[in-house]
């Protein structure tokens, strides 16, 4: 039952929205007094009906073969994004899988302590169904849109608008005019598309009107709708990182504001039909109803949903006391009258509910009704949950091992880190250059490994225990200059030209002086993974993984191959599976660091830093919002003193809503000069301080600062409630 807050809530909203209720309830199957109690709720162990009444309620699965992340309703019945990619049910009893055709990429899993090849359908970012003709969907994956006129039986590749990867939402509406609607999409950095599926054409851009993201890039498209309305269709548009809903004008061929929050940060998630009246949308945190304005061309002032918030509430509890999770998204089941079949009347859905809910899963242990497939992969969701909570508001520093090698300058940072209210420490056990910062006990490492000057680890860990520390261990994974020459460079990336290992030139053919080492090699995976494992066992809480990327320099780097490829890995299957053989080995928390650009926008371009990806095995994600990194002007409008903090509070906010708040976000904190302009102009205490305000603002899961040479004069004392 709805709780006493969510009531007063409630009766306040139709208190002020009184002039509306009779709207409302006439158009509104779900505040409707005859309202079916009937609802559809996705999630990772898979697919259930939720039965309420007034006295009791239900949770059934009705599929179980893999987690549903979207609910997509149609004329023709059923559509369920997932695990397994694409699957129909015309009646909720069977359900087929029609992902047969669509692309798939190689992983290598580790299976029995052997590497083994396996094809695995691409994630699906988005599915769009045509309301205006049965069977014809189109959807999106990271770089690809498919497009179907027979339900999804049969595809066909209508090619992409950008070879960068990053497509976020795809849709159906009007163009030019034409009867036929065409098909849209949202590329997070190139902007929106059209094209007519059907015509031999390439993509048109169609992204005028829509605000644009600090820099040159339009700011994401997160979904597009259509609403019909006097005979004809209007297409909407809502965006994933600001408060703002767009209607797209044909005449003026531009998207036209018609609702926004005013705020620097917001989202409007899962926009969608509610019927043939409003539309309906995850705001943020709330669910809210737009309707057209019927004196004017515009929105009306958005409607809070209470009644939907309860729902939420209340389905939520069902399926949390049945399978011990919350639903990823919900539709409701509609009665005879509104029953997929009749198109005047698609029934309602509501995704990315991990915001509602708070994000990180919340779990119980009765999982005794589920399937053995169901409550394996609840109870993998339920350790991610405890390491995440172990991982959370850890504010620390990081060091080069030599300032805690030295015992007396140890003692030094260890006061320094209690004056200043840090929790937590970051220091290199496998350096930039590849060394190991410890003496190995493992085999494996003393022959694979070079070792540099070394830590007394099981004495350090327990000073640092005694100084309440939770200590990070970084682990820099596929620049390493040591395991690059070890056995006649046997693991270094090869030139194609000479057969030598590879190094990237400069542009007056030096050398640069970074070193390679294959991200394909099974070897180097198990490598880096037996060094976590062995610095985890003597006395470390977490491991911190960097460089976990192709090399992306070099005027020569057309040149680098890649001898351990296995015929369909991609880099960025490469990397996946490379996180996936950790995740299976590392039973601790899991952090990676990232570019700042791949923590702002949904791309994982030049370095397959994929945030999404990430998220699915990695425990926090440390994006290097540096100011200094970033163009001089980006973020610097006035008052340009303030950019630090807004770079730190937007992006980590970004960051979070990308991770769809699976993964907690810890960024690097800028505590260095670097000799740029806006450096010049602004760095000191009060730079430093403006991005902890941001970050606090912001996600606030926690920071750690960066300063290559361990000066930290600049930190201001650190207060957490």
């Amino acid at each position: 039952m709805a709780t006493m807050h969510h009531l007063l809530r409630r009766i306040a909203g139709f208190t002020i929205l009184i002039v509306v209720v009779a709207l409302l309830i006439s158009i509104s199957p779900l505040v409707a007094q005859n309202a079916p109690r009937e609802y559809l709720a996705g999630a990772s162990s898979g697919l259930y009906r939720i039965s309420v009444n007034q006295e009791s309620g239900t949770a059934v699965p009705l599929w179980e073969g893999g987690s549903v992340a979207s609910i997509i309703p149609a004329e023709e019945g059923w559509y369920f994004l997932g695990s397994e990619g694409l699957v129909f049910s015309p009646d909720l009893s069977e359900f087929e899988n029609r992902s047969s055709s669509l692309p798939h990429k190689t992983v290598l899993v580790l299976n029995n302590g052997a590497f083994e090849l396996r094809q695995e359908i691409e994630t699906i970012k988005s599915l769009a169904v045509d309301p205006a003709r049965k069977g014809k969907l189109v959807l999106c994956t990271n770089s690809s849109v498919w497009y179907s006129e027979d339900g999804g039986r049969q595809w066909k590749d209508i090619g992409s608008p950008s070879s960068i990867p990053g497509t976020k939402a795809v849709g159906f509406g009007p163009w030019q005019g034409s009867q036929a609607h065409a098909v849209w999409i949202s590329h997070s950095i190139k902007g929106v598309f059209v094209k007519d599926p059907l015509a031999e054409q390439e993509w048109i851009s169609v992204s005028a009107g829509l605000p644009k993201a600090a820099g040159a890039n339009g700011e994401e498209v997160s979904g597009f709708t259509l609403l019909r309305s006097k005979g004809a269709w209007t297409l909407y548009a809502a965006l994933s990182f600001l408060g703002r809903l767009y209607e797209w004008n044909p005449d003026s061929k531009s998207f036209i504001e018609q609702w926004s929050d005013g705020k620097d940060f917001g989202s409007v998630e899962s926009l969608g039909a509610a019927g043939d009246n409003g539309l309906l949308a995850l705001v943020g945190k709330t669910p809210m109803r737009f309707y057209p304005n019927p004196s004017s061309n515009s929105i009306a002032a958005p409607v809070i949903d209470g009644e939907f918030s309860d729902i939420l509430i209340e389905t939520g509890g069902l399926l949390e006391a049945y399978s011990g999770e919350k639903p990823s998204c919900i539709a409701l089941i509609p009665n005879s009258e509104t029953a997929p079949g009749n198109p005047q009347a698609i029934p309602v859905s509501l995704g990315e509910l991990w915001s509602f809910y708070g994000g990180m899963p919340r779990l119980s242990a009765e999982t005794a009704g589920l399937s053995d497939t169901a409550r394996t992969r609840l109870k993998e969701a339920q350790a991610a949950t405890e390491r995440r909570n172990r991982a959370d508001k850890k504010d620390g520093l990081y060091l080069q091992t030599g300032f805690v090698a030295n015992k007396s300058s140890r003692e030094k940072y260890f006061a320094l880190i209690k004056e200043k209210g840090l929790n937590s420490l970051v220091i290199d056990m496998k350096d930039d250059y590849g060394r190991l910062r410890f003496d190995p006990q493992s085999s494996v490492l003393r022959e694979m490994g070079v070792v540099g000057d070394r830590l007394d680890i099981e004495e350090f860990a327990a000073q640092a225990k005694q100084n309440s520390l939770y200590l990070i261990a970084r682990i820099v994974v596929f620049k390493d200059e040591s395991l690059y020459k070890a056995n006649n460079n046997r693991l270094a990336v090869r030139d194609a030209g000479t057969k030598a290992p590879w190094r990237g030139t400069r542009k007056d053919g030096q050398l640069m002086g970074e070193y390679w080492v294959d991200p394909y090699s099974t070897d180097v995976w198990r490598y880096n993974v037996e060094i976590a494992q062995e610095v985890l066992r003597r006395g470390f809480d977490e491991v911190q993984f960097d460089y976990i990327r192709f090399p992306t320099d070099g005027e020569n780097l057309d040149l680098a191959r890649y001898p351990a490829q296995k015929p369909g890995i991609s880099p960025d299957s490469a990397l996946e599976s490379f996180l996936r053989y950790a995740r299976q080995s590392i039973d601790a928390p899991i952090s990676v660091d990232i570019y700042g650009a791949n923590g702002w926008y949904r791309s994982g371009t030049r370095t397959g830093q994929d945030v999404e990806m990430l998220a699915r095995y990695a425990d926090v994600v440390c994006p290097m919002f540096y100011p200094s990194h970033f163009e001089q002007n980006f973020m610097a409008q006035a008052p340009a003193e303030l950019r630090p903090y807004r770079i730190y509070k937007i992006g980590s906010l970004r960051n979070q809503a990308l991770a769809r708040g699976q993964m907690l976000i810890r960024p690097y904190v800028q505590a260095f000069y670097l000799d740029v302009s806006y450096d010049r102009s602004y760095y000191g205490p009060r730079y430093v301080e403006l991005e902890i305000q941001g970050l606090r603002e912001g996600a606030d899961q926690g920071m750690t600062f960066w300063n290559n040479s361990g000066r930290y004069t600049d930190l201001p004392i650190i207060v957490r409630p």
